[in-house]
């Protein structure tokens, strides 16, 4: 008898099919095939339930709502000199802003570019998934395994070497852990540390904090202490499996984690709009249509310029 898939290998699955039921596409025998795939054990029906309650979630909330009925305003002309002045000031403050995005050094084992994600084995056998825009370095002794992450997001999958403890050095913190699963980022303003299986302790300063499954700790620029909380990190992983899930986010904080996945800026500046609530699944697989998702099911306006999109 077939095992049953992975509880992440469903969930995927799952997102798929309602991705597609979703469409305006799917057939009537596609929609009978969802059905017998649900039917294959309880846990496929699990995570079809699951799914349908994300997907319900779409556009449900009441500022999503006022969003939506309201009149879609006309796309922004660029004919006046005023308006035109801006939009060159806005690009030229865009390559200034990606002149300062780092520069993979001779000395990175790894990197990324943007939108991009990259899965490999170390040498100890831990699987290592490097996020968007991400690089980082590897040291392997005798006594210690050591990773540098000098920018972006990894995934650590560890191999187990009870000989060799597994470490993570971003700026300031150090994360070390000897069996378990967990991610580093690393943004300008803070480092984020998230522990899916096993345990890890992480070192920051004077303070040291040992999370568990399903908690983070985040340590902000001009903050010596994070406290530990829980979270969903299936959710929050989900980008090494393709896929970016939010609910019931601004968003001001979805379009920003957008941008890490494509080149440019995101600007938004209406704060009544940044504050409207998105709840959806998007596919990392086709970066460049994450910003069309929004569109089509929040009724937003983007107008699109060099390096810039403008979300109104």
């Amino acid at each position: 008898m077939p095992s049953t898939p992975s509880s992440d290998d469903l969930d995927d699955q799952a997102i798929e099919w309602q991705t597609l039921l979703h469409s305006g596409d799917a057939s009537a025998g596609q929609r009978m095939a969802y059905q017998r795939w649900q039917d294959l054990s309880p846990a496929h029906q699990t995570a079809a339930r699951e799914a349908e309650a994300l997907w319900a979630d779409i556009g449900l909330t009441a500022t999503a709502e006022q969003h939506r009925t309201r009149p879609r305003r006309r796309a922004f002309r660029w004919a006046s000199g005023l308006a035109a002045g801006l939009a060159a000031g806005l690009v030229m403050a865009v390559l200034g802003y990606g002149g300062l995005e780092y520069v993979p050094r001779w000395s990175d084992t790894h990197h990324t570019g943007v939108g991009q994600r990259q899965q490999w084995l170390l040498s100890d056998g831990t699987r290592v998934t490097l996020n968007s825009a991400t690089a980082l370095s590897v040291d392997f002794t005798a006594s210690q395994r050591t990773i540098t992450l000098r920018k972006g997001e990894a995934l650590f999958e560890l191999a187990n070497d009870p000989a060799r403890p597994f470490v993570v050095e971003a700026g300031q913190d150090r994360v070390q852990a000897k069996e378990a699963t967990f991610s580093v980022r690393r943004d300008a303003d803070q480092t984020r540390v998230l522990v899916a299986n096993g345990a890890a302790q992480v070192e920051h300063q004077a303070q040291t904090l040992e999370l568990r499954p399903n908690q983070q700790a985040l340590y902000r620029a001009g903050q010596p202490v994070a406290e530990r909380q829980q979270v969903d990190a299936n959710a929050l992983t989900a980008w090494h499996r393709g896929k970016l899930i939010f609910n019931r986010k601004p968003l001001q904080e979805v379009l920003s984690e957008l941008e890490r996945y494509q080149y440019g800026r995101i600007v938004l500046p209406d704060t009544d709009l940044g504050a409207m609530q998105i709840s959806g699944v998007f596919d990392l697989n086709d970066p460049h249509n994450l910003l069309h998702t929004l569109e089509q099911r929040y009724g937003l306006n983007i107008t699109y310029l060099p390096f810039v999109a403008w979300v109104h």
